[in-house]
């Protein structure tokens, strides 16, 4: 239930933002479900009407509710994703972003920000990757030159990374935990990328306005037996930040 607003507190309509988002991301409100009215949402969670047409507005412009003409409001239907195939090679750093950065005289940096046992049922896509596991979420803001860029969530087995907390620490990459502490070596399974508005979380450790557009990356981490080993949902500051993609070029096909 949100909490009165005060100074230096969230506002009530981004709170409730939040409890949506939630209910969306876990599952509870699925593709296709209608929203409940207004003032049913505003009764359940005891604030003003107003406050959640506002939420509501928030979601909608993001693509995450959609409103129909005298019918009501609607989760959005799922992004289509379209493959492309790389070729996969093991992570030394955040994805090999440090390299990438420190060739042009930029300097790459890791923050953890938090870290907790996942509760069951609230993390739905690191479970769907990552099954039978007791997970651990470990949050991160990767900046650059100081300036944050990356907010990070990853999920992982917590039995398999007993102890992680105590390896935590400023300026030290989790992919450098991984390999030097744990000796699992990782390399990418897959990589997804969609547009989208910062939530408040979001929005507050990159610096960023709340509802500021921001590029989600999501992926699946294998270890060097191919078992899925980490999730990771990464938000980038589009502000910042652009993926290109090179084509490495192939020999043509015969024609004999």
């Amino acid at each position: 239930m949100p909490s009165k607003t005060s100074p230096g507190r969230v506002p009530l309509y981004r709170q409730v933002q939040d409890v949506l988002l939630q209910r969306l991301d876990s599952g509870m409100l699925e593709p296709g479900d209608r929203l409940p009215p207004e003032t049913d949402l505003a009764a359940e969670l005891r604030v003003n009407r107003l406050t959640v047409r506002q939420a509501i507005g928030e979601l909608t412009r993001a693509g995450r509710l959609v409103a129909r003409q005298g019918s009501g409001t609607f989760v959005a239907p799922l992004p289509q994703h379209f493959p492309i195939e790389l070729a996969a090679s093991y992570i030394g750093g955040p994805d090999g972003l440090g390299a990438a950065f420190t060739s042009v005289g930029r300097t790459l940096s890791e923050t953890p920000v938090g870290s907790a046992i996942v509760l069951g049922g609230t993390a739905p896509q690191a479970e769907e990757y990552l099954p039978g596991r007791r997970l651990r979420r470990i949050d991160t803001v990767l900046a650059v030159d100081g300036e944050p860029w990356f907010a990070n969530s990853v999920w992982m087995d917590d039995r398999r990374f007993a102890g992680i907390d105590r390896h935590l620490q400023d300026g030290v990459p989790l992919y450098t935990v991984w390999r030097d502490i744990y000796g699992v070596h990782l390399k990418a399974a897959w990589r997804s990328f969609a547009a989208a508005a910062a939530s408040p979380r979001v929005a507050e450790l990159l610096c960023v306005p709340a509802g500021a557009p921001v590029l989600l990356r999501d992926g699946l981490n294998v270890d060097e037996d191919g078992i899925p080993t980490v999730y990771i949902n990464r938000s980038c500051r589009s502000d910042r930040v652009r993926f290109v993609a090179n084509y490495t070029p192939t020999s043509e096909p015969s024609t004999s």
